[in-house]
């Protein structure tokens, strides 16, 4: 078990962690990381006291904190702000946390490059000429260039992972239902989840512990565990080297058709009230997406929904004797700045969207992903690697 970090002050250590927070802004001001500057609110705003004691957080820019606007990395919105916090952000407070920023994301969390012509393109602090990924990419970012310890994103498709393998840091995405999805804008509510980011795999474990209320959970031998490996995942000879039995794992062909059908047909509604009828103010990205998500009559989603129910059973059959999975997080190597988002984004998140659709958690440590029955086992295998291995696989 992780004890909370002692401190002769927490308020000092509060002070100092805000200060860092600070000059990091003022360091990557021209990445546009940041909507909203919240420092001076985190100076002045009391938080509680536990196990995230002066940690600095930075929200995605979907997630609403009473008193500052929700853009939802869109000119349509944030012309008002939020009237409560969501719960995900209250709970974090309430165990000492501090809100530094709302930060930026690719518009409305569609896409996977987090180019926006609304807020600016993020920057990616450890590989500047590489895409920041989407659509969590400020949250990954504002981690990376340490703006913040830890952050919460959203991922409906691979949101939090594949930013967490592009900028080198680390996201869970939980179980749908985890975590409260009040306060947060969604996009397609089905597979819509709030999840923890950090620079390292202890910082994500603590996050979820606050989120979800369970302890941390211990690190788990990587030696003696059967791993099922899908694609070849570039870190299976490291785990073999530790002492994890190696079985080639293959997921069902056409598990992708019926997500997509659900994920266009949710996504169409969720704009209803804005989308065509405001199509000029939405990026001429995600307006495209929006044309090409429409069409999907209920007997189509029913079916699609009871194709990926079937799906799940299969995988979970699959499964059975297997600890774990394991895949690179990225179906490509990241994108450099300026790529055709349409082009690579099937390809991009081609080992990230599988589990969206099976619902299973996925920790991303950078290009590593580990997927598992539950969050604590998927975090626990993660320990293990950062304890062993020491290392954030790099997003090629």
């Amino acid at each position: 078990m992780i004890e909370a970090p002692h401190t002769t002050s927490s308020g000092d250590a509060r002070a100092q962690a805000i200060d860092r927070a600070e000059a990091a802004m003022r360091q990557h001001a021209d990445a546009n990381i940041v909507i909203t500057n919240a420092i001076d609110r985190a100076r002045d705003v009391s938080s509680g006291s536990g196990v995230l004691d002066g940690f600095t957080v930075a929200l995605k820019d979907m997630i609403d904190v009473a008193g500052l606007p929700t853009t939802r990395g869109s000119a349509l919105y944030g012309g008002l702000d939020a009237l409560a916090t969501a719960p995900c952000v209250d709970a974090l407070q309430q165990a000492g946390a501090v809100i530094v920023a709302k930060v930026n994301l690719h518009e409305f969390a569609y896409g996977v490059t987090n180019e926006n012509p609304h807020w600016g393109d993020v920057v990616n602090p450890r590989h500047p000429d590489l895409i920041a990924g989407g659509s969590s990419g400020g949250t990954a970012a504002a981690i990376a260039a340490g703006i913040a310890r830890v952050g919460l994103g959203t991922d409906t498709a691979g949101s939090i992972r594949m930013p967490a393998a592009c900028c080198g840091v680390v996201g869970l995405r939980p179980r749908t239902g985890r975590v409260s999805g009040r306060g947060v804008a969604g996009l397609a509510p089905s597979f819509d989840v709030v999840g923890p980011m950090a620079a390292t795999v202890e910082d994500t474990a603590r996050t979820w512990a606050v989120l979800s209320g369970e302890p941390v959970p211990d690190a788990a031998a990587l030696h003696g565990l059967v791993i099922g490996v899908i694609e070849g995942c570039a870190a299976a000879d490291r785990l073999r080297a530790l002492g994890a039995e190696i079985r080639s794992f293959e997921l069902p062909g056409d598990l992708l058709d019926p997500f997509w059908t659900m994920f266009r047909a949710e996504a169409t509604r969720t704009h209803e009230g804005t989308f065509p009828r405001n199509a000029a103010d939405y990026s001429a990205n995600v307006r495209a997406k929006l044309e090409n998500a429409s069409g999907v009559d209920a007997g189509g989603y029913q079916r699609a929904r009871d194709e990926i129910d079937a799906l799940r059973g299969e995988v979970a059959r699959r499964m059975h004797g297997l600890d774990l999975l394991v895949s690179d997080t990225l179906g490509c190597a990241a994108p450099p700045v300026g790529c055709d988002e349409v082009a690579i984004r099937d390809d991009l998140g081609r080992l990230v969207a599988p589990f969206s659709a099976l619902d299973l958690p996925a920790l991303a440590i950078g290009n590593l992903q580990i997927v598992a029955r539950t969050e604590a086992d998927a975090l626990a295998a993660g320990l293990a690697w950062e304890r062993e291995v020491g290392e954030i696989p790099p997003p090629w």
